[in-house]
């Protein structure tokens, strides 16, 4: 975990950051006990507020907290993985609808998404930071979306998503180019093509759930 990360305004956001980042990373494998003394002491911080992301981070399906077992990240599976894609199937489309249409009163929503694609086109250092660059380039795609909640439930499945990219469920053979689809994605968007922008959506996210499903059932993570 060498990556500095800029604190954000609370020493909770900060440890609650810290943490989401080394998970959704594979810092922290599927499946891995989490000691809250062991990261504090490695993080500079006391165990509490680590405690405390424990229970936040169960909540969105990143831990698991067992009776006298203590905190786990949360396993992963092919069958999970599934329905995280289903759900984006269902969500993304309409986050990405009503972001360019809302972008398209907004002079920065081009320039935003164009940079964000770049990111992912660059040489990357590591295999987690172009995850990070394409999580982000999605994050991009749907920021504009004016309801927060849905905002809210596209994020987190972008998490999930991530994981499963980390340890290669759905990363065989893949219907359609996923580049050429990022790239289709950001045109449309920065030209505020909206329904178009959503079509493609569907077709990337459609080809990737394809593959998870195409993925042998023994592929799941757990410890």
């Amino acid at each position: 975990m060498t990556d500095v990360l800029e604190a954000p305004p609370t020493r909770a956001e900060w440890v609650d950051s810290l943490l989401r980042r080394a998970i959704i990373r594979g810092e922290l494998a599927p499946g891995e006990k989490l000691y809250a003394e062991r990261l504090a002491a490695q993080w500079g911080v006391s165990a509490t507020p680590l405690r405390e992301t424990f229970q936040r981070l169960a909540g969105e399906g990143l831990v698991v907290i067992e009776p006298q077992r203590g905190a786990r990240v949360a396993p992963v599976s092919v069958e999970e993985a599934a329905e995280i894609y289903e759900m984006r199937l269902l969500l993304d489309p309409v986050a990405i609808e009503r972001s360019v249409r809302a972008g398209r009163s907004d002079s920065t929503f081009a320039h935003t998404v164009r940079a964000a694609h770049a990111a992912t086109a660059v040489r990357h250092r590591s295999l987690a930071s172009f995850h990070d660059a394409h999580r982000q380039f999605h994050l991009a795609l749907v920021s504009r979306c004016p309801n927060q909640r849905l905002l809210s439930q596209v994020a987190q499945l972008l998490e999930h998503s991530q994981r499963f990219q980390v340890v290669g469920i759905g990363s065989g053979q893949r219907a359609g180019d996923g580049a050429a689809e990022h790239l289709e994605l950001a045109e449309a968007a920065a030209a505020g093509k909206a329904a178009e922008a959503a079509k493609v959506l569907r077709r990337h996210l459609a080809a990737t759930l394809a593959a998870v499903q195409t993925t042998a059932p023994t592929a799941s993570t757990e410890r």
